[in-house]
């Protein structure tokens, strides 16, 4: 019998596996869009039982922030977890979309993406205990319409554990992960403040040339202001990104929740503020009739994966100004 889902095109791979946009198909010409990650190794039962814990972890949430999952099935006898199809831009596009247009984003646009994130984390953590471990730009979408997706649950783990290995993008780790292995909700909340960062400045707040520098680099807690790079951050944004980039865990914003109504607060108090239509007609104006990936010419940064073995992530990079 022929597989309802038909593979399209390959978007990109990871430690554990592969990824492809592809069609649901059904009855009657029934056709829906869908992103189709396929186990790499299926004979490696240590793989087998990460993708497995997953598509577990995957399939208890469904939240307005959280790309969902549909489906978890064999295709063609290869396991695979079969999640929602995002259409729209990922904040590493968003950011390099900047970059080529020499322009900085608007304060405001920035610190409701940040809270919009904040939401999907907050939910994740009350419904699952979980601490995403990969909040980085290339894992938060935004849709034509407007609205803020976290994904990619991949390496994501239980709140309070101890890892045994070392995986994810050392630009977007916090201290305490590097330094003891340790990890809580409050770790995810550092990883946002380094996206944060970059939001504002285009530039990545910790950028080694190796992963090994980079992981030096997030420990020394070497720091530069954003408004080195864009004077026009305002005063109260510069507040809450210091809290954000805290690096005695108890000093730091407490949960995404915390994070998030800080964020809120300076968005709303006057009356009014950015809604998901804002970002809306904010993307459509950034990108107009482009579709298609952006591709800069630029060095590629580290990623430590299960594997433990610095490989490539995408292209995402430095971004010099």
């Amino acid at each position: 019998m022929p597989s309802k889902y038909v593979l399209e095109q390959e978007l990109g791979a990871g430690g554990m596996g592969r990824v492809y946009r592809a069609r649901l198909t059904g009855e009657a010409g029934f056709e829906r869009p869908v992103v189709i990650k396929k186990l790499l190794d299926a004979n490696d039962l240590s793989l087998i039982s990460l993708f497995v814990e997953e598509a577990r972890r995957y399939a208890v949430l469904d939240h307005e922030n959280i790309g969902r999952i549909f489906d978890f099935d064999r295709i063609d006898n290869d396991l695979c977890i079969v999640l929602e199809f995002i259409d729209g831009w990922s904040l590493s596009e968003f950011i390099d979309r900047h970059v080529l247009l020499d322009r900085l984003p608007p304060a405001e646009i920035v610190v409701f993406i940040i809270s919009r994130v904040c939401r999907g984390l907050q939910y994740v953590f009350e419904r699952a205990a979980i601490v995403h471990r990969d909040v980085s730009p290339s894992n938060i979408m935004m849709t034509r319409e407007g609205t803020v997706k976290l994904i990619d649950f991949g390496i994501a783990a239980r709140s309070g554990t101890r890892s045994e290995n070392l995986v994810g993008k050392p630009s977007y780790m916090a201290p305490e992960v590097i330094a003891s292995m340790s990890m809580d909700n409050r770790s995810d909340v550092f990883s946002l403040g380094a996206v944060f960062y970059e939001m504002l400045t285009l530039d990545r707040l910790f950028k080694g040339a190796t992963a090994e520098a980079t992981l030096i680099e997030v420990v020394a807690g070497v720091m530069r202001s954003p408004r080195d790079i864009n004077k026009d951050v305002p005063q109260p944004v510069l507040e809450i990104l210091a809290k954000t980039l805290e690096r005695r865990i108890e000093k730091r914003y407490q949960s995404a929740a915390e994070l998030g109504a800080a964020c809120e607060h300076w968005l709303y108090d006057k009356g009014y503020g950015p809604t998901n239509l804002t970002l809306k007609e904010y993307l459509s104006a950034l990108f107009g009739a482009n579709t298609g990936t952006l591709t800069l010419e630029r060095p590629q940064f580290p990623v430590i994966e299960l594997s433990m073995y610095p490989i490539i992530d995408g292209g995402k990079t430095q971004r010099p100004r």
